[in-house]
């Protein structure tokens, strides 16, 4: 805890406790804790050739250690003339003070290790994870105090300001360290660090890979040996090697093919299984796009990255028959970010591995109609999916082809739906829509009836989502 983190702590203390009638042990102790950080600068401060320090920032230290020792002296001369006043009256208790030999009144020592918890948690609530671990290892005596506070207080609104309540919790029988390391891990990335994951998660329980939520492990906390390890990685990744154990792939008939897990290989990152074909190449080199696809010279994934969620490629595909396999390096797919090839990992499973799902016929759109409607679409970033849609993955083929998937469900509907859009090389003006479902067929309808006919709760939803070019796609 730097010197003006600590001045913070002693002001809100004192604008805590000041109004109360009695001496607080806390304001005690923070000034203790103030002056050992003083005592700590001076020691360096003497050790210094104050020859190399700027003249006026050497008079300015002066004149602080002047009016510091003042304050000190004075609030000596308060404290010890309030103390003898106290005991010539009588008014003193045993408890509180002692008479020495020089006659002097001396305070004895407090434990303050039952402290009440609501100005600690003020404390605690203020100061980030590095201060906290400052703080109890500084101050031995408030250790039992803090590390309640920190467990049932500090940490469950971490979970829920990094975006990940009810999708994310971490096991109540984690020990004192763990506690604190999972703190720092919910706190890393700030306010909705954790977006990214709270939304992969969400889908991994509609597809039936997880249930949430999810419960993180002292084992599952151990993947990252320190907080180096864990921010060696963009934040994506060192999130989801936490929680990816949990996520299964499941067949209707019982059987698992793996679990969508990120392991660490050397200087290597890998996924579903720990083989030299089941790596990940993060920040890929890109190649300039050669159509009209986006309006900036760059590739819509490098202008539209996200560095703690970056562009990824992989070999990986399922394959029918086999199960997960691997393509040819030259044949790699390119992902827009690590979340997208997660997400897209987990609905090719669920559309292929478990199956029960229909396609609608491709229609061909041109991106110029309604307004340019598509165009629009699909020179935003490959991030946002459409509006009142979950979710978008996008990623593109070595053969050139690109393609968004925008979920249309939720994990409240009872179904699973998606609108894919292609761009392919040779034929850029137009893109191939189709939506692959697995709500099942109105009954009655003949099956070849047309397409909104036999699933109108999914044409519902695109006549909302994509109401511009629903009529083409849905009514041909």
């Amino acid at each position: 805890m730097d010197v003006n983190q600590t001045r913070l702590v002693a002001l809100r203390v004192r604008e805590q406790l000041l109004p109360q009638r009695e001496f607080t042990p806390l304001i005690t102790a923070c000034l203790q804790m103030n002056q050992t950080q003083a005592n700590t600068q001076i020691t360096r401060l003497s050790q210094m050739d104050s020859t190399e320090l700027p003249a006026q920032m050497v008079a300015k230290v002066n004149r602080q250690l002047a009016a510091v020792s003042d304050h000190l002296a004075e609030l000596a001369h308060i404290i010890e003339t309030v103390m003898t006043q106290t005991t010539h009256e009588g008014g003193g208790s045993g408890d509180s003070a002692a008479q020495s030999n020089d006659g002097h009144v001396q305070a004895t020592p407090t434990d303050l290790s039952d402290l009440p918890a609501e100005p600690i948690s003020t404390i605690v609530a203020a100061s980030d994870v590095k201060t906290i671990g400052r703080f109890k290892s500084t101050a031995r005596h408030f250790t039992n105090a803090v590390r309640p506070i920190v467990r049932s207080l500090r940490l469950p609104k971490a979970i829920e300001r990094a975006g990940v309540g009810g999708v994310v919790q971490f096991d109540d029988q984690l020990g004192d360290a763990d506690v604190m390391k999972a703190m720092w891990v919910a706190e890393e990335g700030g306010e909705g660090g954790w977006g990214e994951m709270a939304d992969t998660l969400r889908v991994a329980e509609h597809c039936g890979n997880c249930q949430l939520p999810i419960i993180v492990n002292a084992g599952d906390l151990q993947t990252h040996a320190s907080k180096t390890d864990f921010l060696a990685l963009p934040r994506v990744f060192a999130q989801w090697m936490l929680v990816g154990r949990n996520v299964a792939f499941r067949r209707p008939t019982g059987q698992q093919d793996g679990t969508l897990e990120l392991l660490r290989h050397n200087n290597e990152v890998r996924i579903i299984r720990n083989e030299p074909s089941f790596p990940i190449t993060i920040n890929p080199p890109l190649p300039q796009p050669t159509g009209p696809v986006h309006p900036f010279s760059q590739h819509p994934f490098i202008h539209h990255a996200k560095p703690h969620d970056p562009p990824v490629r992989h070999r990986i595909r399922w394959q029918p028959g086999v199960g997960w396999a691997t393509v040819d390096v030259d044949d790699a797919p390119v992902h827009a970010s690590a979340s997208s090839m997660v997400k897209g990992l987990m609905v090719a499973h669920r559309v292929m591995g478990v199956s029960g799902f229909t396609d609608s016929p491709t229609v061909a759109v041109d991106r110029g109609v309604r307004g340019g409607y598509l165009d629009s679409i699909r020179t935003r970033s490959p991030h946002t999916p459409l509006g009142g849609c979950s979710d978008v993955t996008a990623w593109e083929a070595a053969s050139g082809t690109c393609a968004q998937g925008h979920v249309l469900m939720t994990t409240a509907d009872p179904f699973i739906a998606c609108m894919i859009w292609h761009s392919h090389p040779n034929d850029y003006q137009n893109v191939h829509v189709y939506i692959t479902i697995s709500e099942a067929p109105t009954a009655g309808v003949p099956h070849d009836a047309p397409f909104a006919r036999r699933f109108p709760l999914t044409a519902s939803r695109i006549r909302r989502v994509a109401s511009p070019i629903a009529p083409l796609v849905l009514d041909g």
